[in-house]
Formats: structure tokens, sequence, C-alpha cells
């Protein structure tokens, strides 16, 4: 007999009424590297004598790969300023500019998997790209100068569009130009469990989180939760690379009370932002308790942010 189940929709099916691009740019696989066996970081470099990309943290790209009719979609991951082309530090020649995407591992997307294939099969393959999206930098609506807290929760590869905003505010001494403190909440599952440190380089972007908030290129808190992992109960340590030290993290999950806490006193919840990406009960879960009145925080729904890729 056969299914009556439906077929899912494909990412230009679920991001149909979403803001877009009207046009597609050429992009070039430069580099490969392999976070972990789930997840691969790309760089897709922009041609100097092509036209400039723009587009706001926490975007995303329709990517078409050769031979696929369908897109897929990825948030992108790095900074608009790394889209820019830059002058190299030890001649005269420009460096182009490049945009960056994490993608995990799924057979059953085929665009995943294209770029899934042996690396070198894939290396300096040209692919055509459309930004998108309005899960956003700047939170639209909000005057940037009044915020005095803005609050990061990820769940998961839910940490792409807001590692670009961090990443993004990091840039050009934010710290001293920003008012406002940022509290980043990240929850991931444990990679090395069993150990008693767990190594940061198998941990998207954690290193890179680690060194914005190490290096106090913007101010506030970075909090680490591993989950599903053996003996990571009541927490441990993390080994960070480069000069960010080590990440402590709790082995738990993100509770609703991590969230109460993150935002802070209700006086100052008129001066706040939220961003919630992670998995739908996630999502569902911290959005309810930060919006609703009667029992949660009672925030303005326009200063809670939400990304949804289901």
């Amino acid at each position: 007999m056969a299914s009556s189940a439906e077929p899912k929709p494909d990412h230009l099916q679920r991001t149909a009424a979403a803001p877009r691009d009207k046009s597609l740019s050429t992009v070039v696989l430069r580099k490969v590297d392999e976070i972990n066996d789930q997840i691969r970081l790309f760089r897709l470099e922009i041609p100097k004598d092509g036209p400039p990309v723009r587009f706001l943290p926490g975007q995303w790209l329709d990517v078409f790969v050769p031979g696929i009719k369908a897109a897929g979609g990825f948030t992108i991951t790095s900074s608009p300023a790394d889209a820019r082309p830059t002058a190299a530090t030890t001649d005269e020649s420009v460096r182009p500019g490049y945009l960056e995407l994490a993608v995990q591992k799924s057979p059953e997307n085929p665009p995943a998997a294209w770029l899934w294939q042996p690396v070198a099969s894939i290396l300096d393959a040209e692919l055509r790209v459309r930004i998108g999206g309005s899960f956003v930098w700047p939170p639209p609506g909000i005057n940037v100068r009044l915020l005095r807290r803005v609050v990061f929760i990820s769940g998961g590869v839910g940490i792409n569009p807001l590692v670009s905003m961090l990443g993004s505010l990091a840039r050009a001494g934010a710290a001293q130009q920003n008012p406002f403190e940022v509290q980043f909440l990240y929850s991931i599952k444990d990679p090395g469990a069993g150990a008693e440190v767990r190594d940061a380089s198998r941990m998207l972007f954690l290193e890179r989180l680690a060194t914005v908030f190490a290096e106090q290129k913007v101010r506030g808190r970075l909090r680490l939760f591993l989950t599903g992992g053996e003996g990571a109960e009541g927490g441990g340590v993390v080994s960070s690379g480069g000069g960010a030290g080590d990440v402590a993290f709790q082995g738990r999950r993100i509770t609703v009370d991590d969230v109460a806490e993150a935002v802070g006193a209700a006086s100052e919840r008129r001066f706040a932002v939220v961003y919630v990406c992670g998995v739908p009960a996630m999502n569902d879960e911290f959005v309810k308790k930060l919006t609703d009145r009667d029992g949660g925080l009672g925030m303005e729904p326009h200063r809670v942010l939400c990304e949804k890729w289901w």
C-alpha cells in the first residue's frame, strides 16, 4: 500500500513568503573544513570582478549546486565585513571577500549531500547563491542605541545565524560602541562523552565564541550547555585553543530559569532583545516563556525574535 504521508516541503517552499534578493550571485567553493563527522564548514569566495554580495547578519542563502535543480537553504555564518575584499598584509594584492556556511550532514537533502561529497571532487566548483531571510541583526523596529541587553539562545546548528550576529558586533570595537551587554546561551550535543576535558575544536564555533568574550570584544557572558553525554552531569571544562582559555560547561539542557536569568530584572526587559534559534520544541517553549504576560516574563513580542527551519 502506498504511503499517504505527504512529502516534506523543500527549502524554497518553506521560505516562499520570506524576503529574498531577486538576483543570483556566482561564488566559488574554495575551502572545506570538517568540524566533526556531522558538520562541515565551507568558504565560498566572491569573485573580485563580480558584483558585491551584501547581507545582514542572520540571513541565509538559497544555494544552487551543480547538477541539482532544487536549492538548499543554509545560513551565512560569517559577518558582512568578510564579504568585502581586503588588502593583503604582505603585498599590494587584494583578497576576495567570502561567505561562510556550516552544513550538517544530511543524505536525504540533495544540496547538502552534494556538499558532503569527497572534498577533492567539489573544491573550486562554482555555485549560485541568493540572499534571503528576516531573522537579522539589527532587530527590526528597535533602536539599538537604547538597548541594555542582547540575549542569544541557540541549540545545535541554531548557532549559525547567531554566530554571524556576534561576529558582526565584535568587529571594529563593538564593545566600546555598543552600550549593551551580551548574554549568550549555547546548547550542543556532547561530542566528548566520558572525557574529563572536552575539545572545543569539535564543537561548532565554540572557539570563535570563547575568543570574542575572552578578548572582551563584547561585554557579557558565554554559557555552554552539553547534552546527551556520559559523565557530563554536573558540568566540567572544554579546552579552548588560542587565547580564549578553558570554557566551563553544565551537563544539561538550557532551562526557562536560565533564560529568565539571562534576560534580567523586569525593569530591564523593555531595554532588551532576545534571539532564539534551535529545535522547534525549544523555540516554542522559550518564546512562550519570554512573551507570556500570565506566568511568563511578559516581554513585548517584537523584542523576541525566533528563526524556524521546519
